[in-house]
């Protein structure tokens, strides 16, 4: 093998020309390919970056579109919720002035001229009895024992005298109470029936 001591100094030179040529082409060839392929990467990442953008712009799009439904859907349910609640408001009315009329007088039979109705008694016995049919003045979980024992000592007990006697109730007062919980009712059967729909939706 030659030594590069003994090779003459014009191919030492011719050598370190070309090593210094490779040495150039190769750091033109890297800069040229580093740029290229930072161009191409560039172009896609961008790409992917507006591509990305108009995905998240239209889902937001979208959910606003969604959005706007489900409170449009909101606003109807209550619009027909408290049109059927002032309907129900309206009806009780109704019903209220006709109670001194259905209570106050009655007709023997069909030809006859109206007549005061009889006195109707209502015991105690037969209010607390009607009240615990209706869940009023059962002990509730949230209501506590002092709340349930005062409402337990203003009935009398069963069995005893005390139930028998008159409790003052009248057939009108009953009637009121019957449209005031059928008020209520129908108030929470709409508010229910309102509800459900919007979960169907």
């Amino acid at each position: 093998m030659v030594g590069l001591k003994s090779l003459p100094e014009s191919v030492l030179l011719g050598l370190l020309g070309c090593l210094i040529c490779a040495a150039a082409g190769a750091s033109i060839g890297y800069g040229f390919g580093a740029r290229y392929t930072e161009a191409t990467f560039s172009g896609r990442i961008d790409r992917l970056k507006t591509e990305h953008a108009e995905q998240a712009r239209l889902a937001a799009e979208e959910s606003r579109v969604q959005l706007l439904q489900q409170v449009e859907r909101a606003n109807q349910a209550e619009a027909l919720l408290l049109s059927q609640q002032a309907g129900h408001d309206q009806d009780h009315q109704q019903l209220q002035e006709r109670i001194p009329h259905v209570t106050t007088v009655y007709r023997p039979a069909p030809a006859a001229a109206p007549v005061v109705i009889p006195r109707c008694v209502f015991t105690a016995g037969w209010v607390r009895d009607f009240n615990l049919a209706l869940g009023a003045g059962l002990p509730a979980a949230k209501v506590g024992t002092e709340a349930a024992s005062a409402a337990q000592a203003a009935w009398p007990a069963p069995g005893t005298d005390a139930e028998l006697l008159e409790s003052g109730v009248t057939q009108a007062d009953i009637l009121a109470y019957a449209q005031d919980y059928g008020r209520w009712a129908r108030n929470n059967l709409a508010q229910l029936n309102a509800l459900l729909d919007l979960q169907k939706d």
